[in-house]
């Protein structure tokens, strides 16, 4: 086996909960050059672990002791490529039944990154509570009894305090992923979150309360003079460049939520459960929370924007500090649920990080629940889950219901239980139609409308998990903010058509499959000659554009036939009945969403048959996924 020189620390960490065992494998440089790292290196483990049993164990219960739970950094992580201090975390969502993965920010991939290993890939179960100590090479299984039941941020504390270290970083569940809520999250570096797809929902089920790391190690470059130069020419490049030096300049002051004001206008912010897009955004923007709150800045490890936020507030009687929040937390919170308390929306944002669990699927479930009722969809069964919530409660604007909720949610108590299951699975417990609930493949939709970019629609119903506006973020293209124009990746003469540049949306999830894998952040959207170029500084690995841009291809192929492999078909590539309803005001108003030709276009050029929904066996052996 080829060593890998530069790059990676050439170790995969396998840990067995069920007999507290641990077994060190190699990485294999031509899986390390084909996968990268993040979730295409996590996608290839995955696939290789399961067999056809698994898969149909898998489709019953996602939460079997198989569901391989991997934690992984890549080769650019932590390195001098700007905002490249991210690692993933995949596995087979509990919420969607197919893939899923995260990835996100902070300081604790710094430590993941040095510790000596480039993947933690953790199966079986605990018959305790446990959490991972892991430190240089080294792996000590430590019991998690005492923290069981503690929130996100006392469990953080605690460890550091436990471990007499201030400098180790916890990754960690809160009560809702001890109590299996579906889409439960894992917090790392206090506020930073991987939310979606139920990914702490996994650790639950094992119980596995946390993985604190101190890792010291230092990953070698091939040749660091490459990223200073491309630094440097990045940099001279903005000079002059309005649109590159103002978009940053927003993330800094305002965070994501600089978004909220700019997505009303363009009707891509949904409001009252995706039935309309105008509200009174003025009341929750960031500039607005920035003028009424104090607001801290900080940025993750290696970050150029410092999109990070915190922000003060009173609350009973209390100075409490919150972590964000942002855009689409505000969005989910605040119009989506019909509020526009400013306070009452920064709270369930924080309740949500204390208890661990996702804002995105939390206000959509939350929404939906009140959309029902206040169209009197609702039968009579629902009210057996009310005893301590008045019917006549659930209602648009009731800021104060949302956060009663969210704790309901979290402690599986009442409403809540049903709440968190998802909105797939609600409106089958109260048997409403199912084109009511707003998401794809189980997973909820974020806060960017499908109608307010066609692009965006089509990315939704050919994503790997779902639901996300992560995997392809077209709605940055239509607001030239990423750009990859020989690729098709464009603005177009309409947003509401994608007819013509079908191979962009496949090209922008290409680069944020590259993007997840390497692991970088992607609101810093470099050129694509820059992203090989950061990308061959650290591994040697002498890409250009056409052989990066197949890695993303073989990577989201590989996400796909998993995926088939669970009981995707091409009838799952769609959009709920309550997403391609015409609106009947705002700036999408009689926009019809229909994606069947595009949809054709894009099977075509992805190598998917169009009969099963699967990749092909010729573009499988194409892209070696089989051989």
């Amino acid at each position: 086996m080829e060593k890998i020189d530069y790059g990676y620390n050439g170790k995969i960490a396998y840990i067995n909960l069920n007999n507290q065992t641990i077994e060190i494998k190699d990485l294999e440089k031509h899986i390390a050059k084909e996968y990268l790292g993040g979730t295409g290196l996590s996608a290839k483990i995955t696939y290789d672990l399961l067999s056809d049993k698994d898969y149909e164990v898998l489709k019953n219960d996602p939460l079997s002791e198989i569901n391989p739970l991997i934690f992984a950094t890549g080769p650019i992580t932590g390195t001098i490529r700007p905002s490249s201090g991210r690692y993933s975390v995949t596995g087979i969502s509990p919420l969607t039944g197919i893939w899923g993965e995260g990835t996100s920010g902070g300081f604790f991939c710094i430590s993941l990154r040095n510790c000596g290993f480039d993947a933690i890939i953790i199966v079986g179960k605990s018959k305790d509570p446990i959490y991972l100590y892991i430190h240089d090479h080294a792996i000590e299984f430590k019991n998690a009894s005492k923290l069981w039941g503690k929130d996100t941020y006392e469990t953080q504390s605690i460890i550091k305090t436990e471990l007499n270290n201030d400098r180790i970083r916890v990754a960690t569940i809160g009560i809702g992923g001890e109590n299996l809520v579906k889409y439960a999250g894992i917090i790392n570096d206090e506020g930073r979150v991987i939310g979606r797809c139920g990914l702490g929902t996994i650790m639950g089920s094992k119980k596995l309360k946390a993985i604190a790391i101190h890792g010291t190690e230092r990953i070698t470059m091939a040749d660091p003079k490459i990223g200073k130069k491309l630094i440097k020419e990045d940099e001279e490049a903005k000079r002059g460049n309005l649109l590159k030096t103002t978009t940053p300049l927003l993330y800094t002051l305002y965070g994501t939520n600089c978004y909220l004001d700019i997505g009303m206008a363009l009707g891509d912010t949904p409001a009252y459960y995706f039935t309309e897009t105008e509200f009174p955004a003025e009341k929750l923007t960031g500039k607005t929370l920035r003028e009424k709150y104090p607001v801290l800045d900080y940025g993750c490890a290696g970050c150029t924007v410092r999109c990070g936020k915190q922000t003060i507030l009173q609350d009973n009687g209390e100075e409490i500090k919150v972590d964000g929040p942002e855009y689409e937390s505000v969005a989910a919170f605040g119009p989506l649920c019909g509020v526009f308390d400013s306070k009452d929306v920064i709270l369930a944002n924080h309740l949500c990080n204390i208890y661990g669990i996702d804002t995105i699927s939390s206000g959509v479930c939350i929404a939906f629940l009140i959309y029902l009722i206040e169209n009197n969809i609702i039968n009579a069964k629902i009210k057996e889950t009310l005893s301590d919530i008045k019917f006549e409660e659930i209602k648009w604007g009731n800021g104060k219901l949302i956060l009663n909720l969210i704790k309901k949610i979290s402690n599986r108590e009442g409403i809540g239980d049903i709440l968190a299951e998802g909105v797939r699975r609600i409106a089958e417990k109260l048997r409403v139609d199912p084109e009511l609930a707003a998401h794809v493949k189980g997973l909820e939709m974020p806060m960017h409308d499908p109608r307010a970019f066609a692009g965006q629609a089509l990315s939704y119903i050919t994503s790997c998990v779902g639901g996300s506006h992560q995997k392809c973020d077209w709605y940055s293209v239509e607001i030239t903010a990423a750009s990859y124009p020989e690729l098709r990746v464009k603005i177009g003469k309409s947003r509401s058509l994608i007819k013509g540049r079908e191979k962009g949306v496949i090209a922008l999830q290409d680069i944020r499959a590259i993007d997840d894998s390497a692991v970088n952040c992607s609101f810093v959207n470099l050129s694509l000659e820059h992203t090989v170029g950061h990308i061959n500084a650290s591994t040697g690995f002498n890409y250009d554009k056409k052989s990066i841009l197949k890695v993303g291809e073989r990577i989201n192929n590989l996400k796909r036939l998993i995926n088939c492999n669970l009981g995707i078909t091409r009838q799952d590539d769609k959009l709920p009945g309550i997403l391609t309803e015409e609106l009947k005001t705002g700036k999408t108003v009689h926009v019809k969403v229909d994606l069947e030709e595009n949809l054709k276009v894009y099977y075509n050029k992805r190598g998917w048959d169009w009969n099963t929904g699967r990749p092909t066996e010729a573009k499988l052996r194409e892209l070696n996924i089989i051989r």
